[in-house]
């Protein structure tokens, strides 16, 4: 932690100002000088806001207001630094983990070859491939008969007797069995099913920018929009299960939420925070 946010709390602490009393003066929320002071400006709204809130909160403290926003800038870019080279060192890691991949799925590969090779080799193979001799699979008795041999038909007498083909046998396709029909629910059936499952309305929230004001907007725990938006812009959002709103100046926003105004949403400068789910869709108000 540098000077920058402690000159900010002595400064405070020499005039004898609560947080609270600042806040009500300078419209800045007490957890915003609280991050200011603390030099977690990770807190902070971000953009225009962020150097807005230093400038106004060193101007009400009597602090030279340039020279704290110029110490903001430079403080802010040192500690966004290692995070972008954090950044790069990750990408360069994953890139070489897949680059080590690539030896080990060829191995794989090749050894699936050989292994489908010995296996339709060895199936392909006959018997009578080995060769065997008249004398080591047929033996002459001895009360045999000493009549001449025709050497042709003893040697086809050795071999073995060929091995008939499989047979295949067609594929068994199991019949389907076929539903009885059924007649269609009754009018009354129908309604009360209708009546009983309906399910809630997606969500839509169209956002009209009157002044320029920071938004942040999570539709469905996605973060759809973080910005600061100038006045005259008028956007539209969706969702299924909720949608989260954070406004830096609610005074300079209207809003409707399917359709519906949501009126008065807050002063002028003042940070809301709400949730619009489609159980509070109908009710909630500003």
């Amino acid at each position: 932690m540098t000077n920058f946010g402690a000159s900010f709390r002595r400064a405070r602490e020499s005039a004898g100002l609560p947080l609270e009393k600042i806040a009500a003066e300078t419209r800045i929320s007490t957890r915003f000088l609280l991050a200011i002071e603390s030099e977690d400006f990770h807190l902070l709204p971000g953009g225009v806001f962020n150097r807005g809130f230093v400038r106004a909160y060193a101007a009400h403290l009597g602090m030279d207001p340039d020279q704290a926003v110029s110490d903001y800038s430079r403080i802010s870019a040192t500690a966004d630094e290692p995070m972008d080279v954090l950044r790069d060192v990750e990408r360069a890691s994953d890139k070489k983990a897949e680059r080590s991949l690539y030896p080990v799925l060829a191995g794989i590969l090749l050894l699936l070859i050989g292994a489908y090779y010995v296996m339709t080799r060895g199936a392909t193979s006959k018997p009578g491939d080995t060769p065997t001799t008249a004398q080591e699979v047929v033996s002459p008795a001895a009360d045999a008969p000493t009549s001449p041999v025709n050497p042709e038909a003893a040697a086809l007498t050795a071999l073995p007797p060929e091995i008939p083909p499989p047979t295949v046998q067609p594929p068994i396709t199991a019949a389907v069995p076929v539903p009885p029909p059924t007649s269609p629910p009754s009018p009354s059936t129908a309604e009360s099913k209708t009546n009983t499952t309906t399910p809630f309305a997606p969500l839509v929230l169209e956002v009209d920018v009157k002044e320029l004001t920071w938004i942040r907007i999570a539709t469905d725990g996605n973060v759809a929009l973080n910005d600061s938006i100038s006045a005259g812009t008028l956007r539209r959002f969706s969702a299924e299960r909720s949608i989260e709103v954070t406004l830096g100046n609610a005074g300079g926003t209207s809003m409707k939420i399917n359709g519906r105004d949501m009126g008065q949403l807050g002063a002028r400068g003042q940070v809301r925070q709400f949730k619009i789910t489609p159980e509070n869709a109908l009710n909630i108000q500003g």
